[in-house]
């Protein structure tokens, strides 16, 4: 859908928005005092700040990372903006319940997975506040749990660092609007205070669609001789619909439509952080993160009625029954849709310490990080009925059950060590561990009684790296890593298959789960054979033993998850940038190879007994593109004028469901390429204004998709 935003910026110090020197200097591990030029860092690092944010055009981080980050996709199976799934190097990174996730991130030191899941929020992220954007690859224990494919880190402004006031207005299609403001100040004395906030709302493209959200940030520090400090707090709310995939004969009457109504979540969440720097003696430093968080995910959704979608099958077999015909018969099913209620709060306090040192040849790190979360998740289901537009009404009288209730606690606890051994003036070789125990302790009832169940993990994740240069403009690395992840809750609870569970609710006290272990090899090169031009490029191959998977218990569409052998993420990763004179391009490309290791038979609709949906050494996984292209461009037409644009083009990908392709007529989602452009007038010294357009050729496609019954053929049963 295109989108025409106009926005006026008034700042006190525009020129150092746009002129900030690159960024070459990446931190080995969330707390700082183990930097290292990312030319020497043994691995495809990529970075932006907050200039390249803004001058993307990008809708928000998410949108940003799939346009300008190689090795990203995002597939909008919600809906909304806000609730988008991320894939980097076949890894997820998603807002979903019960999805695998693979990737950890970071806000200036505080992992911020949501505890219950790990899921990620992506409406609660600051945005506004963002200095800097980096995403470390490969199974890296220093950001510990979750990082099997890679870590996002994301730091935040401050008075020091971005002094001045900034307000960025904008307006566009489908009713949306979005106001962020940022404003820096210092002082004498080394203090110095940031405040910044974000405002959007939206109608939605889609029918029923609309979405709002709201977050502020605050940071007061100090940097007074050896030692730096900082307290800041993160707030963020928000109203979100994300309705979900179309049916395809829905589809191709009106791709704006929805298949069921309303899923509508509802998000609050608060992180107090605080930081502190101090140096020891001149090689010595002490870094110290210590936080509280908290958070409450109230969700609402329509469902379809298992027993009226049985039913409906039944009369498709046989239409001239009783039952099918006659609402006083006794297996008429009038009810045909069930609408469910969910209420998730979560808490989190915890500390990371680390002293890093430096020695001659060695660079130190040794550091420990202490952790304890509890989570209180219900679930209630109504009986409900379907209206004319697809909307689950609560049908008046009926009493909400509940079906669900789960009181977790969760502590861990790591202690970790680096050195970075710079061999002699060409060769680094990095080496690290991490020790990982964590303790996950649960009741669980429907919902009552409680039952109590209690697991315990250790885990012992080693790394190595080497990079060299070649010549000054050439250097090659490789490293070897190693990481792991904790089941979730939603996964222990649902883990026997000889009581397999639908999602998300049926949760009960089960069997042990094997934490996933993931280990990485990468090998690559960073060039730049001309004036301006810079070229990166690795392969590299993740193989997750015990990886979790849902599959499908016997002939019903119920499931468990369940530890799969071996799963197998492989590809390759290239990356260009070119500066020339006004001209600004950056090209990527990606191939990922994404494929079980293992056997199984995975659930869904359309998997039947004599038709399994089945997978076995080389299936694909399913929502993930083989091939990627990215290609950007900015021009500098006139003094104070930019015009530029980008261009993604991704492959096709398998439809979730049909990963045996025992269902030809599913075929494959297509692949599709996409055109952005946008361009900006710095019309005085404090001002400008702007104008965007994503899907400048207004495409039709689908970023992902499932196969299922169709239960309301063009929108209508």
């Amino acid at each position: 859908m295109p989108l025409f935003p106009l926005s006026a910026i008034s700042q006190t110090d525009d020129d150092r928005v746009h002129s900030l020197p690159q960024v070459d200097v990446v931190q080995q591990a969330p707390l700082p005092g183990l930097e290292m030029p990312l030319s020497e860092y043994p691995g495809h690092v990529q970075q932006a700040d907050d200039a390249a944010i803004e001058r993307s055009g990008s809708t928000n981080l998410a949108d940003f990372l799939n346009r300008q980050f190689t090795g990203v996709t995002a597939a909008d199976i919600q809906g909304s903006p806000y609730q988008i799934d991320l894939s980097y190097r076949g890894q997820r990174l998603s807002p979903m319940l019960g999805s695998p996730q693979g990737l950890s991130v970071y806000l200036d030191g505080v992992r911020i997975n949501q505890p219950f899941g790990d899921v990620m929020d992506w409406d609660m992220v600051p945005e506004a506040a963002l200095a800097g954007v980096t995403l470390m690859p490969g199974s890296n224990p220093l950001y510990g749990l979750n990082t099997l494919g890679g870590a996002l880190v994301l730091t935040t402004k401050s008075g020091r660092t971005h002094p001045g006031t900034e307000l960025d207005l904008s307006v566009g299609s489908s009713g949306r609007k979005r106001l962020e403001f940022g404003h820096g100040m210092r002082w004498e004395g080394g203090w110095h205070a940031y405040a910044a906030g974000t405002v959007f709302d939206e109608d939605g493209w889609r029918d029923k669609s609309s979405g709002r959200l709201g977050n502020l940030f605050l940071k007061l520090g100090r940097d007074q001789g050896d030692t730096s400090w900082s307290l800041s707090y993160a707030y963020g709310r928000s109203r979100l619909t994300g309705n979900g995939l179309l049916n395809q004969s829905l589809y191709d009457i009106d791709r704006r439509a929805g298949y069921t109504f309303s899923d509508i979540t509802r998000n609050r969440s608060g992180l107090l952080n605080f930081q502190l720097t101090h140096a020891l003696t001149p090689n010595d430093d002490l870094s110290v993160v210590a936080w509280h968080r908290d958070g409450r995910r109230q969700g609402s959704n329509g469902d379809v009625n298992e027993d009226w979608s049985e039913w409906l099958e039944e009369c498709e077999d046989d239409p001239q029954a009783s039952a099918c015909s006659n609402p006083s018969g006794p297996g008429y099913v009038k009810n045909n849709a069930v609408f469910n209620r969910s209420d998730a709060r979560q808490w989190e306090v915890g500390t990371s310490v680390q002293w890093s040192h430096r020695s001659g040849i060695h660079q130190w790190a040794l550091g420990a990080e202490m952790a304890h979360s509890r989570t209180r998740y219900d679930q209630y289901t109504q009986e409900a009925i379907f209206n004319a537009e697809r909307v689950a009404v609560p049908i008046p009288g009926s009493e909400a059950e509940h079906e669900v209730a789960l009181r977790g606690r969760n502590s861990r606890f790591a202690l970790f060590l680096a050195d970075t051994i710079r061999i002699n003036e060409q060769t680094r070789l990095s080496l690290s561990a991490r020790w990982n125990a964590s303790r996950v302790s649960n009741e669980l009832g429907h919902p009552a009684p409680l039952e109590r169940e209690s697991f315990s993990y250790r885990k012992l994740n080693p790394a190595i790296g080497i990079s060299h240069d070649l010549s000054r403009k050439a250097t090659i690395f490789a490293s070897f890593s190693q990481g792991s992840r904790m089941p979730s809750a939603l996964e222990l609870g649902c883990a026997d298959p000889s009581e397999p569970c639908t999602l998300p609710a049926g949760l009960q006290s089960d069997p042990y789960l094997k934490q996933v272990v993931a280990r990485t090899l990468e090998i690559g090169a960073r060039v730049q054979p001309a004036e301006g031009l810079q070229i990166a490029g690795a392969l590299f191959r993740t193989v997750s033993r015990d990886d979790i998977v849902f599959v499908r218990a016997g002939t019903s569409q119920a499931g468990y998850f369940t530890n799969v052998p071996e799963t197998r993420r492989q590809g390759l990763e290239l990356s260009a940038r070119l500066k020339r004179g006004d001209w600004n391009w950056q090209a990527g490309y990606t191939f990922l190879d994404a494929t079980y290791q293992s056997e199984g038979v995975l659930p869904g609709p359309l998997s039947t007994e004599k038709k399994p949906n089945t997978f076995s050494p080389g299936t694909r996984m399913a929502g993930l593109p083989r091939h990627v292209f990215k290609l950007g461009v900015d021009w500098r037409a006139a003094p104070g004028v930019r015009i530029g644009g980008d261009w993604l083009a991704f492959g096709s990908q398998v439809v979730a469901g049909n990963e045996s392709g025992t269902r030809p007529q599913l075929g494959k989602v297509a692949g599709f390429g996409v055109v952005n452009l946008r361009a900006q007038w710095q019309f005085s010294e404090r001002w400008k204004a702007y104008v965007r357009v994503n899907n400048v050729m207004n495409k039709a496609y689908a970023s992902y998709g499932t196969g299922a019954e169709d239960l309301f053929p063009g929108g209508k049963r």
